[in-house]
């Protein structure tokens, strides 16, 4: 289990001290990955790890940031010509490099790949910002490529290329939705390929029972999307079954996807340190029993 570290930056209101204080947790936990990006917080994630880190140099944690939605960046004055820009690409590494406080970053993804902005070639599926990484990974400034999206289907064909390192999707597998077993876990197997499923508790939907929430979801017209009828039949009887066996959400959400030994690694995000542990201690359990595993499937299938 490694972390995500979106949801406790500037854009959440949350506390700096308060957002050291989980990421210090994390680190002598043992918790030795965790996924960041330049955007999230305007930098302020990479730069909180970095400052934690510096804290622990003994501990090995390893890192994912990623290169995309540049105009959010410090290349941003660049425009659309970022996006294939060999400068601008290696500028925004360097800068979270800086930032994160290391000569090397472990991972590196492209963000959101299917922005047409990235101009991927229709029949190669290559694009500079691949040709790019590549150098930086030859330079040893970086290790593995990846991807990093909330869609499976580019994702899923860029996979298929073999020029990846390791793909993650927010959302792909959860206890509502396997959008990664489609395409994405048989093209990972093929390319030996690193799976990371974040997103896991579904924008808090699967990290607390919210009943009443779902009450109101139900009666808004205007569901769209992944939010269906069906889904909302499968998270309340999911918060029946939290009820039934005393397993907290958030537990039966993360011990669900470790049970799935496709996924390499689970990133949930965290706001407060007693987050932190309690996804902590919850991953130490390992899978779920056999029973409560047959229970979702039911569940599964009846809301199919």
């Amino acid at each position: 289990m490694g972390l995500g570290t979106y949801r406790f930056t500037i854009d959440f209101g949350i506390p700096r001290e308060q957002s050291l204080s989980l990421l210090h947790r994390a680190v002598t936990l043992g918790i030795n990955y965790m996924d960041t990006a330049p955007q999230y917080g305007s930098g302020e994630s990479e730069e909180l790890i970095g400052r934690v880190l510096r804290q622990h140099p003994g501990q090995q944690v390893y890192i994912s940031s990623k290169v995309g939605n540049l105009g959010e960046t410090i290349v941003r004055s660049f425009g659309a010509d970022a996006y294939r820009n060999e400068d601008c690409i290696r500028r925004v590494v360097e800068h979270s490099l800086w930032l994160l406080q290391k000569d090397h970053l472990e991972m590196v993804f492209v963000h959101e790949p299917e922005m047409e902005i990235w101009g991927w070639d229709e029949k190669t599926l290559d694009a500079p910002v691949l040709r790019i990484l590549e150098k930086l990974r030859d330079e040893e400034m970086i290790g593995a490529i990846g991807l990093g999206s909330n869609t499976v289907e580019l994702p899923g064909r860029l996979a298929e290329t073999g020029r990846f390192d390791v793909i993650e999707i927010a959302n792909g597998y959860t206890l509502l939705e396997h959008r990664l077993e489609e395409r994405i876990l048989p093209a990972a197997q093929k390319h030996d390929l690193g799976i990371v499923a974040g997103g896991p508790f579904r924008d808090g939907l699967l990290a607390t029972k919210q009943y009443e929430k779902v009450e109101t979801l139900r009666r808004d017209a205007k569901q769209t999307g992944w939010l269906t009828e069906n889904t909302l039949d499968r998270l309340y009887l999911l918060y029946r079954l939290s009820d039934e066996t005393s397993l907290p959400m958030y537990e039966l959400s993360l011990r669900y996807i470790l049970g799935n030994f496709a996924i390499h690694s689970v990133i949930p995000g965290a706001q407060k340190p007693a987050e932190v542990e309690a996804n902590y201690q919850a991953a130490l359990k390992g899978p779920l029993p056999t029973d409560i595993l047959d229970a979702i499937r039911k569940i599964q299938h009846k809301t199919s």
